[in-house]
Formats: C-alpha cells, sequence, structure tokens
C-alpha cells in the first residue's frame, strides 16, 4: 500500500511519531533504495522511550499491512487486469508490466481515499509535522543508520512538495507511476504512452469505487 493507504489506518490513533512509523519505510525506500533497514533486529535498543516505541509500532503495522495486502485476493485479481491492460502501452520499454499495475493499483487505492473523503491530505501532513525529529534521528541510527543526513533531505523536500494531494488527478498518477519506474529503469515514454496510461488508470478507479472498501476492512481486521 502506499503512503494514504497505510495512514488511513492510522488517521485516529493520534500520534505523531507512529503516524511517521507507518509510512517510515516507504520514506527511506524513497531516499535511498540502497538503505536497508530492519528495526526488528534491534527492538531490544529502543527501551521504554514512547517516542521510539511509537515508531518502532508504526513501522511494524507497515510491514503487517503490506503482508495482509499483497496476500490478498483483491490484489492479485487487481494487478492481474491492469497488466493486462498496460502491458501493450509499455511493451517496447524496460519497465516491467507487473512492476507498473502493482504501483497503479496502489497509487488508485490512495486516489479513492481522497476522493471520497475518507483521509485528508492536510492531515496527513500536519501528522508528519508533528513527529518529534531527534527521535526519529535517534530511532535511523539505533537502526544502524549512521548518516541520516540522506533521510531528512528527502523527507524536507517530501514535506515541502506534498504531492500526494495530486493523487485526485489520474495525470498527476501517470507521471508518480512513470517516476517511480525510472528509479529503476531509463525509460521516455512518449505522449500517447502518458495518455493511454491515464485512461486506463481513470476507467479503472471507476471499476474500483464499489470495491476499494472492502480491501480495507479485511486488512483492518486483520490488524486488529
Amino acid at each position: 500500500m502506499n503512503f494514504l493507504s497505510h495512514y488511513y489506518f492510522e488517521r485516529y490513533r493520534h500520534n505523531p511519531e507512529l503516524v511517521l512509523g507507518c509510512v517510515l519505510p516507504d520514506l527511506i525506500k524513497n531516499a535511498d533504495r540502497n538503505v536497508n533497514v530492519l528495526p526488528q533486529k534491534h527492538e531490544d535498543r529502543f527501551g521504554n522511550n514512547p517516542k521510539l516505541q511509537s515508531i518502532y509500532q508504526g513501522w511494524m503495522r507497515h510491514v503487517e499491512t503490506d503482508r495482509c495486502f499483497h496476500s490478498s485476493s483483491f490484489f492479485y485479481d487487481h494487478t492481474h487486469r491492469l497488466r493486462t491492460l498496460l502491458a501493450p502501452i509499455v511493451e517496447a520499454t524496460e519497465i516491467r508490466p507487473s512492476f507498473l499495475s502493482h504501483i497503479a493499483l496502489e497509487l488508485l487505492l490512495d486516489h479513492l481515499l481522497l476522493h471520497y473523503n475518507w483521509v485528508h491530505e492536510s492531515d496527513f501532513y500536519e501528522y508528519l509535522a508533528a513527529a518529534d525529529r531527534e527521535a526519529t534521528d535517534r530511532f535511523l541510527k539505533l537502526c544502524g543508520v549512521s548518516d541520516t543526513a540522506f533521510f531528512f533531505k528527502y523527507f524536507n523536500s517530501f514535506m515541502r512538495a506534498q504531492y500526494v494531494a495530486g493523487y485526485r488527478d489520474f495525470g498527476q498518477i501517470t507521471h508518480a507511476m512513470i517516476g517511480i519506474c525510472r528509479r529503476l529503469w531509463n525509460v521516455q515514454l512518449d505522449r500517447d504512452q502518458y495518455s493511454g496510461i491515464t485512461e486506463i488508470v481513470s476507467d479503472y478507479a471507476a471499476n474500483l469505487t464499489g470495491e476499494f472498501p472492502h480491501i480495507f476492512e479485511e486488512v483492518a481486521s486483520k490488524l486488529s
């Protein structure tokens, strides 16, 4: 799941460090995909510090949420359908259709959460802004990340851009999808390819409207 979908499960917790923790794995991956953080191996280092414990709890909730989501029939069925639709558009590129369909589904879920006002991006960013940066820095260092500057550089940019609000727009979803692919492959798509992807995700959002609440209910029941 993507940022807002993870936030959805923690939106009423009133705990900024927990909210930060629930998206921290993806923030770190975006900041530097070569950095591998495994806090579950260092759980004994966090002591009784409530902020460190909240970040850790949020991190582990992220891991469990993704496990539930990626093992669901919803994920399998919709990524398969999206792959079938998207594959012809990117067949002449290095992009793996299975990867693209995975990203598309997750961004579409964030889109639907915003569209139906299940979450509000302003609340999400307020939680992140309120999270204790010193505690975050300490958490990462206790997990073996000796130099955290790369993370805070990215995090500051993430907070300034506040780009998740753009997921309301299907064109922005397409740009986000291709931007993520460019972290792995050197690809350039033409205008027709962009338009084709945008049309597919726009049409597919309508297909998801009646179904997407069920996956959030399913994951929530397993988390509880």
